[in-house]
């Protein structure tokens, strides 16, 4: 199968229709190909978008990102800021238009650097240690906020030069730590923290907004400028951290603070409120401050509200506590008679507009509920000119990679458009069908949606195997999406059918419907899936019921471990991250707010052992595994320790089940590096072809 796979990628071939050619199935290196585009941003009149492409070079083992410069109502894109010296693209990241458009600020070399509209006139303004992310423009376009990696006891940037190389110089690597969260995500805590910062464009010295402070902003792992905003007079910056001391490991306390950009002390705004809160956005005329914000301590998945901030009288309020929906970004309409909303709605990021009106005392509230703006396929990255007549954003769908779109606000529905056309010559070479919706009844009488995938070239009459897919989380969500990980149409490229559904614990279905993933780890999202798969064969009666396989990462490869235990119904699983021994992984995880709120409580607690790590820990039922399984992972995956995978395993191999693990010393929760993704892709591949069969049945 492998080679007659690879044969179809280098050659064409003869379809039914005379005259024409078949496209052929995706490949790694088709995958490998393709040019990420993100993070679009239009100029402040709305003619111009710059945006950023990430390349992949395998044999070289690393990826690129540079920034690009279109016209809005389209055209040829040229590199921003231009050439080097030695006649190199010039490769900038994070670019982001002044508010007169004159100018561009963009990260070049882990350093922040300004030039013209044109990308003439290049220069660096920062030259910091700890290096530069995340550039904000101030309103009035004199200084920029940014953020940088500092030792908080240090009050200059050489204090921070010399406490770097003196770690990097000693020969002792010891991790010490002294309370929890020593390490998050792939990395030990070093004793930095990411500072906000600011830096005037006269020439003067970068300045720390939060010297000494023992918090990082944004929190990590993931944050990024979206937790940090001006002030429309230019004067405060309000940021998001967590500042919870010994508690941080436990605690879902996020907060949001203000600081006076002239220097002064830090105020928390959302102390009130024990969830987190996040992702400040000044309204246009400087009154009011949107962010989001969970209810319930302790809980990562909780519905995240949007709330608005009175800056006079330093009260808040939720503007749409009837919407059962979250609130993932938010930005303001600059005549202040609307707020835009980007949410997950039923597999598939949106755009929502939610009218604004005026109460006593200068109150804002909803004018009526959200009106659905952007809906088609997957979108994401919305960015609004600074003038308010033009949207950019990016567009993906199971069937074809993110480009740039962009649409006046007025015309939205109508006037959608792709500015950028980075992937359209390779992705016509492809045979990559479109995620077809259906819906079915799941556990309790719920109703739940999937999406079924047809393999390349799929010909009625055939008979197909097929894979179910299972996400992570457990709170996420399949979207109708490109995945840059878990990509649809490279598992379908095995020959197979997909069967993706979104059970219980999705997101973009109501609040009741996470939830209940909750200490039911294999419960309600165990039917779910099976149900799931159950409607998708009866409609599609060309998938073989004989020849299914199962694959998930994280809870999905928890859940596939859970399979492996109760059900001989697949032939293959792909078991990639998933935690095996409950009670093991809630004290070997990082975040440990996590397990527990999901288990509840940690595994001493009576309770929480009786109703929880000793009913859905998958490790007790080693003693049915019969099913050929495939598990993967990372060494510097601290999520879910890769002492996970290490146990299934041994449990698969001492039942004498075929088995295979494939471990990467070099990552972490997730398998990013080139060739480390081209092996994972082989293994995986051939471990589905080696067990489905992977060829249709005639």
């Amino acid at each position: 199968m492998r080679t007659l796979r690879l044969l179809a990628g280098a050659m064409l071939v003869a379809s039914g229709v005379a005259g024409a050619q078949q496209k052929r199935a995706i490949t790694f290196e088709d995958f490998a190909a393709v040019r990420a585009v993100s993070d679009p941003q239009p100029s402040p009149d709305g003619k111009l978008v710059l945006y950023n492409v990430r390349t992949t070079d395998v044999a070289a083992n690393k990826r690129t990102s540079q920034t690009y410069v279109v016209a809005t109502n389209g055209g040829t894109p040229t590199p921003f800021p231009g050439k080097e010296p030695n006649g190199a693209d010039a490769l900038a990241t994070e670019a982001r238009w002044s508010p007169d458009g004159k100018r561009v600020a963009y990260i070049a070399n882990d350093q922040l650097w300004v030039a013209d509209a044109s990308g003439a006139n290049a220069h660096q303004l920062t030259y910091l240690n700890g290096g530069v992310t995340g550039p904000v423009w101030s309103p009035i376009g004199d200084h920029i906020a940014f953020t940088s990696a500092v030792y908080p006891d240090c009050s200059t940037d050489a204090c921070n030069a010399s406490k770097s190389k003196a770690a990097a110089d000693n020969k002792v690597k010891a991790h010490i730590a002294d309370q929890l969260l020593y390490r998050h995500w792939t990395a030990w805590d070093d004793g930095t923290r990411s500072h906000l910062f600011v830096v005037g464009l006269d020439g003067s010295a970068p300045r720390d907004l939060i010297p000494s402070a023992r918090y990082d902003v944004p929190p990590g792992p993931f944050g990024g400028s979206e937790g940090y905003a001006w002030s429309t007079d230019g004067r405060e910056i309000a940021y998001t951290a967590k500042d919870q001391g010994r508690n941080n490991a436990t605690s879902t306390d996020v907060n949001v603070y203000t600081v006076p950009v002239g220097g002064g002390a830090s105020v928390v705004i959302t102390a009130a409120n024990k969830g987190a809160d996040q992702n400040p956005v000044y309204s246009a005329d400087g009154r009011f401050i949107a962010y989001s914000s969970q209810a319930r301590p302790g809980f990562e998945s909780d519905r995240w509200r949007l709330m608005i901030y009175n800056r006079a009288d330093k009260k808040s309020h939720e503007l749409l506590p009837a919407w059962d929906r979250n609130a993932d970004a938010y930005f303001w309409a600059p005549e202040m008679n609307a707020i835009y909303i980007q949410t997950t709605d039923a597999g598939r990021e949106k755009l929502y507009r939610v009218g604004l009106v005026a109460g006593a005392r200068g109150a804002l509230s909803a004018s009526g509920a959200p009106k659905l703006l952007v809906g088609d396929h997957n979108n994401a990255a919305f960015s609004l000119s600074r003038d308010g007549h033009t949207l950019v954003w990016t567009r993906d769908a199971s069937e074809f990679p993110a480009e740039v779109y962009a649409a006046e606000v007025t015309a939205l529905a109508a006037a959608a458009h792709p500015v950028t056309h980075e992937n359209d010559a390779l992705v016509a070479q492809l045979a990559l069908n479109p995620a077809e919706d259906f819906w079915f009844t799941g556990a309790n009488g719920a109703k739940v949606q999937g999406f079924v995938i047809k393999p390349p070239n799929w010909q009625s009459g055939k008979k197909y195997p097929g894979i179910l897919l299972i996400h992570g989380g457990p709170q996420g969500a399949w979207l109708d999406q490109w995945h840059g990980r878990w990509n649809y149409q490279m598992f379908a490229a095995t020959g197979a059918a997909l069967i993706i559904v979104n059970p219980r614990g999705s997101t973009g279905y109501g609040q009741k419907f996470v939830d209940e993933v909750s200490k039911d780890w294999g419960g309600k999202a165990y039917v779910d899936l099976m149900d799931g798969l159950d409607a998708a064969l009866k409609t599609n009666r060309w998938i073989d019921p004989n020849a299914l396989g199962a694959a998930g990462g994280s809870f999905g490869g928890y859940m596939v471990d859970w399979i492996a235990g109760h059900t001989n119904r697949f032939k293959a699983l792909v078991s990639h991250a998933g935690p095996f021994n409950l009670e093991n992984m809630a004290t070997a995880t990082e975040e440990l707010w996590f397990p527990d709120w999901e288990y509840g409580g940690p595994f001493w607690d009576p309770k929480a052992m009786a109703s929880q790590y000793r009913v859905y820990s998958p490790h007790l039922y080693v003693k049915n595994f019969k099913t050929p399984t495939l598990v993967t992972g990372g060494e510097l995956d601290y999520r879910v320790p890769y002492t996970e995978d290490l146990s299934m395993f041994t449990a698969l191999q001492r039942m004498n089940v075929p088995s295979r693990l494939v471990i990467f010393p070099d990552e972490g929760h997730w398998i990013g590096k080139p060739q480390n993704q081209r092996l994972w892709w082989g293994e995986v591949q051939g471990w589905l072809e080696k067990y489905l069969e992977g060829k249709p049945k005639a």
